[in-house]
């Protein structure tokens, strides 16, 4: 597993990633929960990983479960992730892209990347907006690890946490990849 560092300057990794390859999926790791009568997928979101048409992008909680890291990856791992590697059952991932972008794509394209800033160059959240209209937004502080969402989660949560809510915080930073749309 390479090091997983916190979306800071060096978030240049996902936006060099994002700039150069097609998302391919949205994978979600959980375990297959065969206790009751009909076998289960149990999402454990510890981590998300954006398959790429070249390796992967991981993304996990960190810290205190408030801020966004992420490092550029060759395989889905969960050894480091205490939750799933000493998980009694079986531990998979699953395949979430369809679900979020809905348009039988088998790849897209990141547009524009917005982060929002938990203080001294770290990252809190990250929205991620592809072709066709889609956003993908990953919240590192829900207590069972990353929630997933789209544009109206993210709203909904610039709304609660964002400039303006009282706590602080400042506007997402925004990178426009291509065919981007402007400000927020």
């Amino acid at each position: 597993m390479e090091e997983v560092t916190v979306l800071s300057s060096q978030w240049r990794t996902v936006e060099e990633a994002l700039r150069e390859h097609h998302v391919r999926d949205v994978l979600v790791p959980g375990w297959i929960d065969r206790d009751g009568d009909v076998p289960e997928f149990r999402p454990q979101p510890m981590a998300v990983w954006l398959r790429l048409d070249d390796g992967l992008l991981r993304f996990e909680s960190i810290g205190q479960s408030d801020r966004l890291g992420s490092a550029r990856v060759r395989a889905v791992d969960w050894d480091d992730i205490e939750l799933l590697a000493d998980a009694e059952d079986e531990v998979i991932v699953a395949s979430y892209g369809e679900q979020l972008f809905g348009d039988g794509r088998d790849k897209l394209r990141c547009t524009r990347i917005r982060a929002y800033p938990a203080g001294e160059g770290e990252r809190r959240c990250l929205a991620l907006d592809f072709e066709g209209g889609h956003t993908l937004f990953l919240d590192p502080t829900w207590t069972f690890g990353i929630r997933i969402g789209n544009e109206v989660q993210e709203k909904h949560w610039v709304e609660q946490y964002g400039e303006g809510a009282g706590d602080g915080a400042v506007p997402a930073e925004i990178t426009n990849l291509r065919g981007g749309r402007g400000g927020v």
